[in-house]
């Protein structure tokens, strides 16, 4: 039963009301004859899991990488994650799944300076033996910490393109003119007749990490300019005409999201090698426009530096999606109350590098007690956003 309940929640998207109501239908559908945990309860093995993963002592040994980020506000602090992996222990055939990695530091804090995140970093090492190299973008804090420590900086390959992008594009004329016109598509025909064909919305943060959803729609309007001869899609076509004049900006951006796609594909899956760099090189080779020449030259100029940072490893992890999924996945967790902030929910997220084995949970629940949870939270959460909005506006109820 605690297996079914936390694999249901670490494995899904089902809240934890939703699995305490999805074991109340299995027992009514298959008469299993038990009874079905509150979510409260539900929600503390989740954390118990969490804290042991997170707490376990890891194995001494002297390849250590560790992945490095902090969260996006949730209310008036940040999340500090450090996830770990062996350099010997990677399978450089197929990208990171959670089971792969360690958790090795979470914290939250209102801020976090480098001093302080290279303080935990030295900790870490103390414990772990050595760390050959650190995975992260390039965020002021992050950057000065590993510095400090004297690693070698490996910058995460989605925010190298990312940044390569946003150096063409930012400034372009003809991109600015062809978005501000999606933009305006959007806001004067949201609740017309023409509501089903209108553009993606733009992301407004991180909007040069994912391109594709403007290039898809670009394309498919012009595939549709181009074979449509019903008289019944008069108005769609009369309003979607302009698109016409962007059409080679369409085409080079679809060209791009190809290009960049094939790249991630390759680092993502078999790391950063003389091997990927001369594959990355011949999916380069695509773009002949000067925008895309630009991203070329961006894009091998990454390739050969960080190659250079570690030159007597074959391989190179260079990606930190699956730390990046995990705020995502925790983020998900808070949408039902995000006024609540960061709480010890947040354990859920060294959960998810658990194995999800009867061994494991009952190892897990063996050794984690309620007060370890406990002092945890006060240690490194403090009160949350919701325990002071209680505070304050119960005195001004007494």
């Amino acid at each position: 039963m605690i297996l079914l309940c936390v694999s249901l929640k670490l494995s899904t998207s089902a809240s934890f009301r939703a699995i305490q109501k999805i074991i109340v239908v299995l027992d009514i559908c298959s008469d299993l004859s038990f009874k079905a945990p509150s979510h409260s309860t539900i929600l503390l093995w989740v954390k118990k899991y969490g804290y042991y993963e997170l707490a376990r002592t890891k194995l001494k040994a002297n390849d250590w990488i560790i992945m490095v980020d902090e969260s996006v506000q949730f209310g008036q602090n940040k999340l500090l994650l450090v996830f770990g992996i062996r350099q010997s222990e990677i399978d450089f055939s197929r990208p990171l799944n959670f089971q792969d990695l360690s958790p090795l530091f979470l914290a939250s804090r209102p801020s976090w300076k480098g001093e302080d995140i290279q303080g935990q970093i030295q900790i870490i090492q103390d414990q772990i033996g050595t760390i050959i190299y650190a995975v992260a973008d390039l965020g002021n804090p992050i950057k000065k910490a590993i510095r400090l420590m004297g690693l070698p900086h490996i910058y995460d390959i989605t925010h190298a393109i990312s940044l390569a992008i946003e150096h063409i594009y930012k400034q372009d004329d003809d991109f600015i003119a062809f978005t501000k016109r999606l933009g305006r598509l959007r806001a004067s025909q949201a609740l017309s007749k023409m509501a089903h064909v209108l553009p993606p919305v733009q992301r407004i943060k991180a909007r040069f990490m994912n391109l594709r959803p403007i290039s898809d729609w670009g394309m498919a309007v012009l595939g549709f300019l181009d074979n449509v001869h019903d008289g019944r899609f008069v108005d769609e076509k009369q309003n979607l005409m302009w698109v016409r004049k962007y059409e080679s900006m369409i085409k080079e951006l679809a060209l791009l999201n190809k290009m960049v796609n094939e790249i991630q594909l390759q680092l993502k899956t078999h790391g950063l090698s003389k091997e990927t760099i001369w594959v990355c090189g011949k999916i380069l080779q695509q773009g002949r426009q000067t925008r895309l020449c630009r991203f070329k030259e961006s894009m091998t100029d990454y390739l050969h530096e960080t190659k250079k940072l570690l030159p007597d490893y074959d391989k190179i992890l260079c990606c930190t999606d699956i730390l990046e999924s995990s705020f995502g996945k925790y983020k998900n967790y808070l949408q039902a109350n995000p006024m609540v902030g960061i709480t010890n929910l947040s354990l859920s997220i060294p959960a998810f590098t658990a194995p999800l084995t009867p061994n494991g949970i009952l190892e897990a629940f063996e050794q984690t007690k309620v007060k370890d949870i406990e002092k945890w939270t006060m240690e490194n959460i403090g009160p949350t956003t919701l325990s002071k909005r209680m505070e304050v506006l119960k005195m001004g109820r007494s």
